[in-house]
């Protein structure tokens, strides 16, 4: 039965002080649970509740969360809204390797086999230093499975096959063998296949472009090569293609133009500790990440390639526990089009590097304070060989066009946080906390990087102050949680396309809500209940408005309280209505459980838009989009029928209704000339059985 272990609710530096325990839980024993600790939320996920819900994208991982929104319908387009900021705002990292950049903004920048995950940890908003390069908007880490997670008690091997059938969009299969080379060494590999067909929406129509094939093989070495020291291995390759829209996050037509799409990443990764004693605890990380996005769609493809280490080192100093490294990445991005608009070679190299330390004091039983401080250092080179491309019997030939090379200058700056947790009584607790964080320039979006009008020399880095109050109470059996939070991301960095890709600072980004969660758990049955109100909007933004008293036809206006929408705001946020989630669970005995979720999101109306589209002249006026409420109903049922054999079904979106999540981008669909601009509808009703067996 799932228990939530919900620990303290938002303030600047709570995942600093949940950190801390674990830590130490960690030399004892691992943890088998997908942990969402944030600032907005805190909930704990075990793998068995994404088997419940038969999790197949990002949308799923995070169904029961909400204050984490994710849109884009298909899998290859789904991004990750954490407070209304986009993931590209956060640190997300897999293992320890960082997911970085972009490839095409109307696609997502992650992709993950919900499968395989044993935790993930969303931070929201700044918090403690170790939260990872440029983590403005906080941090996202997804942690995968070992072998030993999947070994029964005395197992020395064993494996599992699944099958699974989902009525609105195709199957899924899966084959995991894992176990003991030796009592010191342990291996799982896995292999995942996916075809996911044209899904119908809440109204029964079909939506064209939803349609991809996946694949993740996976394999992960465990060693214990002394009783105090560790290495890990890890060795994965996800690969996803269909036949998409032209721009992939938005609904095609009959009429619209589908591109072949191939999307593949490889990760490589080594973690490798080290336990000596009280003052030796250390930890490294190297990785190594290849993503690649090919299209055909101007015969294009882009790739990210990031290496990088951190070192960390804890110390226990009597009721101190210090946490301290460095940490360096490298970031090198390849373009390349053989398209009559922009064709050519392109390559970028951004590197950071970055040193902390982050105190955890127990001053007494009750009182903990945690403080830390954070230096990064950002650099990027940009290098560009214009072509002019002529097909000659089959073979493109390339005529060298324009040659471009920039370099920004180098950008540091030092963050800070402090925060402290005491508790009121044994079940009562209070936290508050203040922390900043720091951005510098990053490597372009790959498709647009042809574009580029030079590196702005005068950009400077983005930073964040956020504040955080929170209140919890727990004890055991009734929980309740009320939590406030403000942010503030100053100068923040944005691409206007005037003309060209010009990348520059354009304003103050606020975020600001609060969330209250209340509880009840059984033996067998219990109850959860979360509220949660989010603002997310752009303050002290000059735009340029058409004005025909003006000299040069325009006239500077200063514009506050902007809400951000996906299609003009894209790697920024997305304004998402408040939300309540009521998840509810019960377990009849030790065979079968059942249980079943209920989230409804509040309409968001009279959205303005098209202040940039009225800079590019796009537009002489503002408009208006709005984003309809909806309520999601979703049911589970587990029979454990034999202890190797188990059939697991789930209905997603039971009521069938007929939404566009607001995630996605809106419609614009009532606006002239903007027609197609529209989000993908979300699917309707699917019936997911899994049947799975463990060898």
């Amino acid at each position: 039965m799932k228990k939530y272990n919900i620990a303290a609710l938002p303030l600047a530096i709570s995942s600093a002080l949940a950190v801390f325990p674990v830590i130490a839980d960690e030399k004892k024993h691992e943890i088998e649970t997908i942990t969402v600790v944030g600032k907005t939320t805190n909930t704990e996920i075990t793998p068995e509740i994404l088997e419940q819900i038969q999790a197949i994208d990002l949308e799923d991982i995070f169904r029961q969360t909400p204050s984490v929104t994710v849109g884009g319908g298909i899998g290859i387009a789904q991004k990750i809204y954490v407070r209304g900021l986009e993931d590209t705002m956060l640190n997300v990292t897999v293992d320890g390797a960082p997911q970085t950049s972009t490839l095409f903004h109307h696609t997502g920048r992650l992709s993950v086999e919900p499968e395989l995950l044993k935790q993930v940890d969303v931070q929201a908003g700044a918090g403690e230093a170790t939260a990872g390069f440029g983590a403005i908007g906080g941090a996202i880490r997804f942690k995968t499975k070992s072998a030993n997670d999947l070994l029964a008690d005395n197992e020395k091997f064993g494996s599992t096959v699944k099958a699974s059938y989902f009525s609105n969009n195709g199957h899924k299969e899966s084959i995991s063998l894992y176990g003991k080379a030796t009592n010191k060494l342990s291996v799982l590999a896995s292999y995942v296949n996916s075809e996911l067909n044209n899904y119908k929406d809440g109204s029964g129509d079909e939506i064209l472009g939803t349609a991809s094939d996946q694949t993740l093989a996976f394999i992960k070495l465990n060693a214990e090569l002394t009783d105090n020291q560790s290495l890990t291995i890890s060795h994965e390759n996800r690969k996803e293609d269909g036949l998409f829209p032209k721009q992939t996050n938005w609904s095609p037509t009959v009429e619209s133009e589908f591109t072949p799409t191939w999307l593949d990443r490889t990760t490589t990764i080594a973690n490798y500790g080290f336990w000596y004693n009280e003052l030796v605890n250390l930890e490294v990380s190297l990785y190594n990440t290849e993503s690649q996005l090919k299209r055909e769609l101007f015969t294009w493809s882009g790739e990210i390639k990031t290496t990088g280490f951190d070192i960390r080192n804890i110390s226990e100093l009597g009721h101190h526990t210090l946490t301290y490294g460095v940490e360096y990445r490298k970031d090198k991005l390849l373009a390349q089009s053989y398209s009559d608009e922009f064709g050519g070679v392109y390559n970028e190299k951004g590197t950071v590097l970055g040193i902390y330390l982050q105190d955890h004091w127990q001053i007494t039983n009750d009182a903990l304070l945690s403080f830390g401080v954070r230096n990064d250092t950002y650099e990027l080179d940009h290098d560009a060989q214009g072509a002019e491309w002529t097909r000659v019997d089959g073979v493109w030939i390339a005529e060298p066009g324009e040659y471009a090379s920039y370099s920004m200058p180098s950008q540091d700056g030092t963050s800070i946080n402090i925060g402290a947790n005491y508790n009121i009584t044994d079940n009562l607790s209070v936290n508050i906390g203040y922390a900043e964080a720091l951005r510098g320039r990053q490597t372009t979006d790959s498709f647009i990087v042809g574009e580029l009008e030079g590196l702005n020399q005068d950009l400077v880095p983005e930073e964040v102050q956020n504040q955080e109050i929170g209140l919890e109470y727990n004890d055991g059996t009734y929980i309740f949680q009320a939590a406030a939070y403000i942010s503030e991301i100053e100068n923040v960095v944005f691409d206007k396309f005037k003309g060209g890709t010009f990348y520059e600072n354009i304003g103050d980004l606020e975020t600001q809500g609060f969330e209250l969660v209340a509880g009840y758990q059984a033996d067998n049955f219990d109850v959860l209940l979360s509220y949660n109100n989010n603002d997310v909007e752009l303050n002290n933004a000059p735009f340029l408005k058409p004005d025909a008293d003006s000299p040069v036809g325009y006239s500077t206006q200063i514009l506050n309280g902007v809400d951000l929408e996906a299609y003009e705001y894209g790697h920024l946020g997305n304004t998402v209505g408040n939300s309540v989630n009521l998840a509810i669970n019960y377990q009849l005995n030790d065979s079968f459980s059942t249980g079943l979720n209920i989230n409804h999101v509040k309409s968001v109306n009279d959205i303005e838009v098209f202040h940039r589209s009225m800079e590019l002249g796009w537009a002489t006026a503002p408009d208006y989009v709005s984003k309809p409420s909806y309520t999601v109903l979703d049911v589970y049922a587990r029979y454990q029928i034999t202890e190797k054999f188990g059939l697991d079904l789930a209905v997603q979106n039971l009521l069938d209704e007929a939404y566009l999540s607001h995630g996605s981008v809106a419609n614009y669909g009532h606006i002239e000339d903007y027609e197609e601009v529209v989000g993908f509808q979300e699917p309707g009703r699917d019936i997911r059985l899994t049947a799975s067996y463990r060898f």
